[in-house]
This record gives C-alpha cells, sequence and structure tokens, in this order.
C-alpha cells in the first residue's frame, strides 16, 4: 500500500450527514443526530468539525474490498449545543490512489 498523501472531505458529504434520514428501524438517523442532536446547521461548520480534529495518523485500516481500502478513524467534537462526542468517521483510498476520501460519520458506540 502507498502511503496517504491527503484526507478528501467533499462538501456535498456533509450536506448528506445533515439531510439523510433514515426509516424507523434501520439504524440511527444522520440528520436527527448531526442536527437536533449536536446542533450543526451548516454543512461547512460540521466538515469544519470532523476536519480540526482529523489527522492521517489517525487513520486505522478495516481492510480491502474492490473499492480500495478502508479506514476508520474515531475523534472527539463538540457540536454547537455543547454535548461533545466520540466520532467514528470512515474513510477510503481507492486502488492505486493515495487520498484518503471520506465516506461517513457517525457517534461511536460505548462500550459495555
Amino acid at each position: 500500500m502507498m502511503g496517504i498523501s491527503r484526507l478528501e472531505f467533499p462538501l456535498a458529504k456533509a450536506e448528506y450527514l445533515l439531510s439523510y434520514s433514515t426509516e424507523p428501524g434501520e439504524g440511527g438517523d444522520k440528520r436527527t443526530f448531526w442536527w437536533h442532536i449536536m446542533g450543526f446547521r451548516s454543512p461547512e461548520t460540521l466538515r469544519e468539525a470532523l476536519l480540526a480534529e482529523m489527522s492521517m495518523e489517525l487513520l486505522q485500516s478495516q481492510g480491502q474490498d474492490a473499492y480500495g481500502e478502508r479506514y476508520k478513524a474515531v475523534v472527539s467534537i463538540t457540536g454547537p449545543t455543547g454535548l461533545a462526542r466520540q466520532i467514528r468517521t470512515i474513510w477510503i483510498v481507492r486502488p492505486n490512489e493515495d487520498v484518503a476520501r471520506f465516506v461517513t460519520a457517525y457517534p461511536e458506540r460505548s462500550k459495555k
């Protein structure tokens, strides 16, 4: 595997986090979490908050598939509501590339 040269987090991905709602019973609702619980209203603010805590050194390989090598990184962010949460971010590096591209982010489950 080649080294990762940079992180890429398109604004459209932050817009997705603020707008995507799931059907009841299909896992967590991203929009409810980011909008109502954490208090993010702007995709720019959400992206900046995640990137401010992110570094390539935090990336942990989660294996490879046909789409590329997948990574996770857990960061702590504080939302506009003042609530601080551990957030799991998911990234992918496509075959023959060296850019880690943001896929999604969601609250880290507490270990019991």
